[in-house]
């Protein structure tokens, strides 16, 4: 939720409030760089670009190494009651406070119950409050009484792998964050970042200008250009690890491989990576059964009627982007259903050896590479 905008004057400077009474900012959530980057340009919007120099700015840094929450609460508390000097408003930020969970202790140090008392009573018109921090949790006592007091709470949270929109979601922001810097995304390209970059969104906003500089002049991130920019992480690895598989591109998996074991990769997890990979392509040959799809094109899906869209809202291929769908065909038609099948037996197999210690590692591991990557006869 945006913040409201109404209009006060701090030191010559518009600032957000309610006129008769103060205003209350939170900004809250688990993705630690969004909140940051929030709160920091609500802080610029409310009290200038040259915060620390304003004598109307009270900053209190909330992840001071040096002071503990107590402490960094009571200077808090000191800094919103104390009235504004030489200027007719007041903007008090308390900075990236690490545990707002210290609010909700069974029996609180004093001095946060002040601060709740205070925040959740009618600010004195000339005071707008920052606040941003962590561990807020609204089903808990401190964010209940913020609910209560219908202060406005600004969330930004994570995207949870297991919500079934995660994939679209994490494209979506991956092209929202290309279109900022004037760059197109390949199809391809934001679903190899989707599933190789974790969910901070700091993380994914550095790649994403690593790779507007490396394009230069070009209008569009390719995957080739992903593949060559991005960081070398295990995720990123296995993701090219797993698409040499499916390529059948037997060179290029032992190379991978040998990265992956460079940088002690368990063997489980590539166990577990393979096995979803051809279960997902098992999935991916059901979802075209459904829509009775036998052979696709990089137009299939742009061309699909809208009557079998609306037919099988649920079909996951409806719900990707028509040319990552098309892809995914295209490496699904890769294997026959046979080979699926006996695909995911090998991996059990390969599993079981080296849980057992029946083997070398790397010899079973480069063994299954050619056995996953054969064709039946």
């Amino acid at each position: 939720m945006k913040p409201a905008r109404d209009t006060v004057i701090l030191c010559n400077r518009q600032i957000n409030g309610s006129g008769s009474v103060g205003k209350l900012y939170v900004i809250t959530g688990d993705d630690e760089f969004a909140v940051k980057e929030r709160s920091r340009a609500l802080a610029i919007e409310l009290g200038g670009e040259a915060l620390e120099e304003n004598p109307a700015v009270e900053i209190i840094p909330g992840d001071s190494d040096s002071l503990k929450p107590d402490e960094i609460a009571r200077r808090f508390l000191e800094a919103m009651r104390t009235p504004p000097f030489l200027c007719a408003s007041k903007l008090v930020w308390l900075r990236h406070f690490l545990n707002f969970d210290v609010f909700n202790a069974k029996d609180p140090v004093p001095v946060y119950t002040e601060v709740q008392s205070l925040l959740t009573a009618p600010l004195s018109e000339e005071l707008t409050v920052l606040a941003d921090g962590f561990n807020l949790d609204m089903r808990k006592q401190f964010g209940k009484a913020l609910k209560s007091a219908k202060i406005e709470i600004e969330v930004l949270n994570l995207p949870k792998t297991n919500d079934r929109r995660y994939a679209e979601d994490r494209r979506m922001s991956i092209r929202a964050v290309c279109q900022e810097l004037g760059k197109g995304i390949e199809g391809n390209a934001a679903a190899y970042l989707a599933e190789t970059l974790s969910g901070d969104s700091g993380l994914l906003r550095n790649e994403l200008e690593k790779l507007a500089c490396y394009v230069g002049e070009a209008p569009c991130i390719t995957l080739a250009d992903c593949q060559a920019v991005c960081s070398r992480t295990p995720e990123t690895v296995s993701w090219e690890f797993t698409g040499a598989i499916t390529a059948r591109n037997i060179p290029a998996a032992m190379r991978l491989l040998d990265v992956l074991l460079s940088q002690g990769e368990p063997e489980m997890r590539l166990m577990a990576a393979l096995s979803g990979e051809f279960q997902k392509q098992i999935q991916t040959k059901l979802a075209m059964q459904q829509l009775n799809l036998t052979r696709v094109n990089a137009r299939t899906f742009d061309s699909l009627p809208q009557e079998l869209r609306d037919r099988y809202p649920d079909n996951s291929l409806l719900k990707l982007h028509p040319f990552r769908a098309f892809k995914i065909c295209e490496g699904a038609a890769n294997f026959t259903d046979a080979e699926l099948v006996r695909n995911l037996e090998l991996v059990r197999n390969a599993n079981r050896s080296l849980v057992s210690g029946g083997g070398d590692r790397r010899i079973v591991l480069e063994q299954l590479i050619l056995k996953l990557t054969a064709r039946s006869q």
